[in-house]
């Protein structure tokens, strides 16, 4: 059965992520995507997408890459990354004791998983786009 929410997107964009540098660009191709929602969902948007942007280039090979869709009443993000038995561990990181808080504050904000096959991961999120 098909869910009315989840449709063909209407805007979308896509980034290859690097190293932290590509941050910046990030946020800008965030902000003209959604140039016409609320700025309140675009500033959780923004920090999702570093959150999840950042955990791949911390913890995770490349090739890395960012997706960002917007269809019907869903905005689905989704970073890939190259390792895929690397599993991230909600409120914990390998990094210190003063890390591993990102997957919190993407659980208070959107709904997320994890897709993973024997060559890559995929951690998406999802938030309501009105």
């Amino acid at each position: 059965m098909h869910d009315p929410a989840i449709t063909a997107p209407v805007a979308r964009v896509a980034v290859a992520i690097g190293d932290e540098s590509c941050l910046p660009l990030v946020r800008a191709e965030l902000r003209e995507l959604l140039s016409d929602v609320a700025p309140e969902l675009v500033e959780d948007v923004e920090l999702v997408c570093t959150e999840l942007v950042t955990n791949a280039i911390e913890h995770a090979a490349a090739p890395r890459r960012l997706r960002v869709s917007v269809g019907g009443e869903v905005l689905r993000i989704e970073v890939d990354d190259g390792s895929p038995a690397r599993l991230p561990v909600v409120g914990r990181s390998r990094l210190g004791p003063y890390r591993g808080r990102g997957l919190v504050l993407v659980a208070a904000l959107a709904s997320w998983g994890l897709d993973r096959d024997e060559s890559a991961k995929t951690l998406w999120a999802e938030l309501p786009a009105a």
